[in-house]
């Protein structure tokens, strides 16, 4: 049985479809303490450290679970907020910088093999070099300072009602024009995130491809997309191998998508149950009227596009995410989704037990990769090692 280091575990998402798979996922790191319950509860074999991995203390913490045994691979999904094409998408935000603890872990324990997960913003986003010139440093500053200033501004203009936001656009034109004049410059101090990953485990020793895969092909309500980075140690005879997708939109050859009607028709007209987690949320009079006012495939607050969105009921949803409790509107009931609907829309088993209150509940699931997609993935893992 081969066994496992799972990094920024969350509830368990990734770290299920390798469970199913009868890898041993011997240790799991998450920083949140309830969202590290539903870890917990559903995977009560593997010792779940919590706490923050740039702590020193928590990676002697994590090695000492492979003192005696080696670790055979390493999972894990660094957090999105600093690539995600909805987020700031700040390119210093040292929540994008996570990276470099995976890469240290990989460092440290030298598994076989290792798989990390990403959003798709992650192709076309660059940071800085790792070593930058006096003049470059000049540049990459000056560069950031606009960027954060087109952010500021951004989120001032927001706040705005139309009529005063002329002076602010200005103002956001003038920044915008000054970024297209650097833009010449960029390369110079810049580089993809991709390829500095690949950089980064290169220098350590491994091999490294990555793909972008649709949640949908492989089974899953919900287009969403991640990219998946696997890594092979060099000289090691293991073939990467990405998994094939399972379905398709047209029903060509493959079975084609599961719609959102089909994952959760079932549960419409469930009673509340807490620890299902089909908890309904209370709307007012006010904001069900919007609700009903609001056909498929729109937003009820027409400022947002996934936020209080209907679902059409014939296709996958769109991304599930955190949202705040903005989840999407039932396709035909005039409330948002329960936790355990969009549980299925992550294709999470209905025996997998939530932990915490909706509103962790809601994070833990708008964080994690569906358990039929991670399931896919452990199996092209599982077949590269069985080749080598």
């Amino acid at each position: 049985m081969y066994t496992v280091l799972e990094l920024f575990g969350g509830c368990g998402g990734l770290g299920y479809g390798f469970h199913k798979k009868n890898f041993n996922i011997v240790c799991c790191n998450e920083l949140e303490e309830q969202i590290a319950k539903s870890y917990k509860y559903n995977f009560p074999e593997t010792s779940v450290i919590i706490g923050d991995i740039t702590n020193k203390k928590i990676k002697e913490d994590i090695h000492n679970n492979f003192k005696d045994i080696d670790c055979d691979i390493i999972l894990g999904g660094p957090p999105c907020v600093a690539y995600s094409m909805s987020g700031l998408r700040n390119s210093r935000d040292p929540r994008g910088q996570l990276f470099n603890d995976y890469v240290d872990m990989v460092k440290i324990l030298k598994p076989k093999m290792f798989v990390m997960e990403n959003v798709k913003g992650i192709l076309n986003m660059k940071h800085d070099k790792e070593f930058l010139t006096e003049e470059e440093k000049v540049l990459a500053d000056s560069y950031y300072d606009l960027e954060q200033q087109k952010l500021k501004l951004e989120q001032e203009k927001k706040k705005l009602d139309k009529e005063n936001q002329e002076e602010i656009k200005e103002q956001i034109s003038i920044v915008k024009k000054n970024i297209l004049k650097m833009n010449k410059d960029l390369d110079k101090f810049r580089i993809f995130v991709y390829q500095k990953i690949i950089n980064k485990f290169d220098e350590i020793g491994y091999d490294v491809e990555f793909k972008l895969h649709n949640s949908a092909d492989f089974g899953v309500p919900q287009k969403r997309e991640r990219v998946i980075f696997i890594g092979s140690k060099k000289n090691s005879n293991i073939k990467i191998k990405f998994p094939n997708p399972t379905n398709n939109k047209n029903g060509d050859i493959l079975p084609k998508w599961i719609s959102v009607k089909e994952a959760i028709e079932d549960l419409k007209e469930l009673e509340e149950n807490q620890e299902f987690s089909q908890i309904y949320t209370k709307h007012n009079e006010d904001f069900i009227e919007k609700i009903k006012k609001t056909k498929i495939g729109e937003s009820v607050n027409k400022k947002y596009k996934e936020a209080f969105f209907r679902c059409n009921p014939n296709e996958p949803s769109g991304t599930v995410k955190e949202n705040h409790g903005g989840v999407f509107i039932h396709y035909e009931k005039n409330r948002v989704m329960t936790p355990r609907e969009l549980a299925r829309l992550q294709s999470f088993p209905d025996s997998f037990i939530f932990q915490g209150s909706k509103s962790s509940i809601l994070k833990q699931l708008g964080n994690a990769v569906p358990c039929k997609l991670s399931e896919a993935i452990a199996g092209s893992i599982l077949d590269s090692l069985s080749d080598m």
